[in-house]
């Protein structure tokens, strides 16, 4: 039986009894190898003679660049899971049996105009509710009938409605994280405001703002006991110290010269200036990348060595400022968290991007490593299911 399952970078991975299977998207397979296919099935037009004269050579296999990534997973029953994924400005979830890779995957959806990613799955009423990506500034709250295929948006507006949670109560129960897009008078967007968390009943047909700051930004609610959880992250992270930014001018100067010279060097000989010793980017292919993280810019690299020189063998990129918190009592849980979830035992999955840990009764034990998980997800099931398909 699946304790948990993770992201990690494109790939779905289960937890069970300290063993780790992994299961590679045969969706994101089948995409890269077709479009390397297609690239190949055209190379004659950009080889031999003639393509040097029009200076139109292209070397096919580097030429074709994915972007891919599992922005979601789901427990269901079983070994059996759903995932949410993007590649290359496509999108889709599917269902897939974790250990089994002859098993068949199902098809739930796939879409060039939507992005789906985040939230949870109700194994008691096989429904799945995840954030759907409608533009570059919006996103709604989607709920599918994983049976059927069929889903219905059950929030709209000029907002970005995340990480949706069903209530273990009442299927018809949602919380998620909310933000307003601010505009200026021509259209142009501006920035969101702070992420609140919502609460949307379906039967009644209400929204409620249940937690909100203006420091902080709450991200994935989770009702576990009778009481809320989410992580908690500063709206604005503090700015550095203008005089420290003066005295190391200098300094990024020769840095950046160095630099210069050094890919100069390499591009005419092959060779780096420096050499021997451990490559420090080895296996660390996504830490120099800035990316969004719920809805929040993060410098992979620039946070990997703030919390290295914190003499923590198990940091990770994200900042110690983000912290898994119960919402009422402001009680931190863990620092460091990209994502969370509990276990039906009341235990806290908690991954900081590098690693994943077990948090109970105030200790936190460390599962497994990582390379960049950015989502965790534990088995989740309402006491009545949501009736929003009955209508």
């Amino acid at each position: 039986m699946i304790e948990f399952l993770f992201a990690d970078g494109e790939e779905i991975c289960s937890y069970a009894d300290g063993e780790i299977k992994r299961h590679r998207s045969k969706f994101i397979e089948k995409y890269r190898q077709t479009a390397l296919d297609n690239e190949r099935a055209k190379s004659w037009k950009h080889s031999g003679e003639g393509a040097q004269f029009r200076g139109d050579v292209r070397y096919t296999d580097s030429e074709v660049n994915f972007q891919s990534t599992v922005n979601g997973v789901y427990p269901l029953s079983d070994n059996a899971a759903a995932y949410s994924f993007t590649i290359n400005g496509t999108s889709g979830i599917y269902k897939a049996v974790i250990g089994e890779e002859k098993a068949q995957e199902t098809h739930i959806i796939n879409s060039v105009d939507y992005d789906f990613s985040g939230g949870c799955a109700d194994v008691n009423s096989n429904t799945l509710f995840c954030s759907l990506r409608r533009n570059a500034f919006n996103s709604d709250i989607a709920v599918f009938d994983l049976n059927s295929g069929d889903y219905k948006t059950v929030t709209d507006g000029d907002t970005l409605d995340c990480d949706p949670f069903v209530s273990p109560q009442n299927g018809n129960v949602i919380y998620f994280t909310s933000r307003g897009a601010g505009r200026d008078g021509a259209g142009t967007f501006i920035k969101y405001s702070n992420a609140a968390i919502c609460k949307l009943n379906l039967s009644e047909l209400t929204v409620e703002e249940v937690a909100v700051s203006d420091k902080l930004n709450y991200m994935k609610p989770i009702e576990f006991g009778g009481k809320l959880y989410a992580i908690a992250a500063p709206s604005k992270e503090r700015r550095p110290n203008p005089i420290i930014e003066i005295l190391l001018i200098p300094f990024r100067i020769i840095q950046a010269l160095a630099n210069f010279i050094n890919v100069f060097v390499k591009a005419f000989t092959g060779k780096s200036l420096a050499s021997g010793g451990d490559n420090p980017a080895k296996g660390r292919e996504y830490d120099s990348r800035k990316e969004y993280v719920k809805g929040n810019l993060i410098n992979f690299e620039k946070e990997l060595k703030k919390n290295k020189s914190k003499k923590d063998k198990d940091y990770g990129f994200i900042p110690q400022s983000w912290k898994l918190i119960e919402v009422n009592s402001g009680q931190v849980i863990k620092s460091g968290a990209a994502d969370f979830d509990i276990t039906p035992d009341g235990t806290f999955i908690v991954t900081n991007g590098r690693r994943i840990f077990a948090v109970k009764d105030g200790k936190s034990t460390k599962l497994c490593n990582t390379e960049r998980c950015l989502a965790v997800a534990c088995v989740h099931g309402s006491q009545t299911k949501t009736d929003i398909f009955d209508f």
